[in-house]
């Protein structure tokens, strides 16, 4: 949920409500979790959530009802919605801000079809040009993060499960509109992503950002990455965006599905700075997974690269989500993630095509740390 605004290149669109109406998160005041929409465009939404609930669900609810589990990074507005009997659905509203938001809902059907764990999805309803509503099953609280701190043992099986899983989804044969493949123009913008908002205005280095930008090693990764083949990806493949439900583990957060390298969705998860996995334990799951007979084949020294890549777009997007959007709780996973940055490329051997591009970041983050 914090990488943002990386799914359309950092191109972010107005917000703009249905009905014409702007409106930003300020609108929302949050008391004990519950919303209270006490500005006329929130009313609004309220409303709209209400409205959608009764007519297309057949969930009557209250606003007090609608509690609130993410008005994040990602720029969607997510509540939980429980009735008088209890039971409950997620309902999630979004708007034109990013042009992802409208492909949830296309990727979700497209995955149920392909046997990949996503909840089920009960209601869709279009609410202009690439805004929209809709109630999907609700999974519980439970995320892969959630277990950050129950030891090895219980890590390993739980990603094992995930890795299954994930497996699917890149074999995936997507008939659905997907986002932007992966190219030299994305892998550029996640390496600019990273000079400027970590490098640049985080550390206030800009001659370190630019060193960086201009190294040819860099340069190298982004031609290199660009040449392999590519598959269905999830793209934001870590510990807040899986749900796990009687020990099956559920992908959300799959709007910025495209095409690119497994090896990038597999980098993700096991370099999450999140998460946090000691060496050990991500060795031993990198090994499983690529031990496998009937998975998809994947190249170890391509997952070194992408971990690299996957951790930079990180560190640019903490520094971006903190200093200008005011969510400074981001910046306590930066320590983290220079140091899960550091390790990796110290181990790096100097014969894996990864060893150049390694060695260039060490030396800009190693005298900062």
């Amino acid at each position: 949920m914090f990488f943002d605004p990386l799914f359309s290149g950092g191109v972010r669109k107005t917000a703009t409500h249905p009905g014409g109406l702007q409106f930003i998160g300020s609108c929302f005041s949050f008391i004990s979790h519950v919303i209270r929409f006490s500005m006329a465009d929130a009313k609004s939404i309220a409303c709209i959530i209400t409205d959608f609930l009764q007519h297309d669900v057949g969930t009557a609810v209250s606003p007090e009802q609608l509690q609130c589990i993410s008005q994040g990074a990602s720029g969607r507005w997510i509540v939980r919605c429980r009735n008088t009997a209890g039971s409950g659905v997620i309902c999630i509203y979004w708007t034109n801000d990013r042009e992802d938001n409208a492909s949830f809902v296309p990727a979700l059907r497209g995955l149920l079809k392909a046997g990949v764990p996503v909840p089920h999805l009960y209601a869709y309803r279009e609410l202009g040009e690439g805004c929209g509503i809709c109630a999907v099953e609700d999974l519980g609280n439970q995320t892969l993060l959630s277990l950050r701190k129950k030891g090895d043992r219980i890590l390993y099986r739980a990603y094992e499960n995930v890795l299954y899983h994930l497996d699917a989804l890149h074999r995936a044969q997507p008939t659905w509109p997907l986002q932007p493949a992966f190219d030299e123009t994305i892998y550029n913008w996640e390496h600019e992503y990273f000079a400027r908002y970590f490098l640049g205005q985080h550390l206030n280095r800009p001659d370190l950002a630019q060193r960086f930008l201009d190294a040819p090693s860099r340069k190298e990764v982004v031609s290199f990455l660009s040449s392999q083949p590519r598959h269905p990806i999830h793209r934001d493949c870590q510990g807040e965006n899986i749900l796990l439900r009687k020990g099956e583990a559920y992908f959300v957060d799959f709007q910025g599905m495209r095409l690119g390298l497994p090896e990038y969705d597999i980098a993700s998860l096991l370099y999450d700075p999140y998460m946090d996995l000691s060496v050990q334990l991500r060795a031993e799951l990198l090994d499983h997974r690529l031990s496998v007979p009937h998975f998809l084949p994947l190249n170890r020294e391509l997952v070194e690269l992408c971990a690299i890549q996957r951790i930079l777009q990180a560190m640019g997007a903490y520094a971006n989500i903190a200093h200008n959007k005011k969510k400074m709780r981001y910046l306590q996973f930066i320590p983290t993630g220079e140091k899960i940055l550091l390790e990796h490329c110290s181990h790096i051997a100097s014969s894996s095509f990864a060893a150049p591009f390694a060695a260039c970041v060490r030396s800009i983050i190693s005298p900062l740390s």
